[in-house]
């Protein structure tokens, strides 16, 4: 029995292995690795996006307490596919404030590479598309059964459609799907090391020309790393970069 709940575990998106993109190729591949791993992380200021995620839902369960006190006139079905709209925008929502990207870190005595790409799943997009069809029939029992709820009954699969007619017809979002990127950094090109233990950031500064003022300036590397194996690449780092001045601070990552 528990072999069998393994492999489903093991069958759900979020825990199957990171796969590199078929194209992708490391400009030091005749290098040694020294460490190597890939992990899901959220690459921008995790706060803002949690509160805006709480605003909406706050508003959202506001506006549904109003819009309940109209279903339920139409009885039972109208406030099943109320809570049951309410609760599929709110996962829509919920995947697009917790997006997370994939990265791919290589440390080599070169220096080190990185792999990032987008990571958000198709899979509720499917299930929206099911669910849309599921509630579109069901629409046609609750018409027939009480006609009176035939408003209520064609906003929810009609919300549903034009959601996910509008996601999947979207370049924004199919572009988050191919959004590729890769760096690489010398390890002379790093100038300070700040580490949050919290967060399990190591963030690394170099020196960048920026364009709009052509004068250097700090530039942030992030390594994102997991709870288990934070102190060993902490070590890593720490061991190449042991003549760089190093601090211990809450990192509060930019989004480029």
């Amino acid at each position: 029995m528990s072999s069998i709940f393994d492999r489903l575990t093991r069958s759900l998106p979020w825990n199957k292995p990171i796969e590199l993109p078929e194209h992708h190729h490391w400009k030091y591949a005749n290098l040694p690795a020294l460490l190597e791993w890939r992990i899901r992380a959220r690459p921008y200021n995790t706060t803002v996006a949690n509160g805006m995620f709480l605003f909406l839902l706050f508003a959202g369960c506001l506006g549904v307490s109003l819009i309940l006190n109209v279903a339920a006139a139409a009885g039972v079905y109208g406030i099943f596919i109320t809570i049951f709209l309410f609760a599929l925008t709110m996962a829509a929502i919920y995947s697009t404030t917790h997006q997370k990207t994939k990265f791919s870190y290589r440390f080599t005595e070169q220096g080190v590479e990185v792999c990032e790409w987008k990571a958000p799943s198709k899979i509720w997009m499917v299930a929206l598309k099911w669910l849309t069809v599921i509630a579109a029939i069901a629409v046609i029992f609750v018409i027939a059964l009480d006609p009176s709820a035939a408003l209520i009954a064609l906003a929810g699969p009609g919300g549903m459609g034009l959601l996910y007619l509008g996601l999947a017809n979207s370049k924004k979002f199919q572009e988050m799907h191919t959004d590729y990127n890769t760096f690489e950094y010398n390890w002379s090109e790093f100038k300070n090391v700040i580490i949050d233990r919290p967060k399990k950031i190591i963030c690394l500064e170099s020196s960048w020309l920026s364009p709009h003022s052509n004068q250097y300036v700090d530039w942030p590397f992030y390594i994102f790393s997991n709870r288990s194996q934070f102190d060993k690449h902490l070590s890593l780092v720490l061991d190449k970069l042991k003549s760089l001045p190093c601090s211990e601070q809450s990192v509060s990552v930019l989004q480029f």
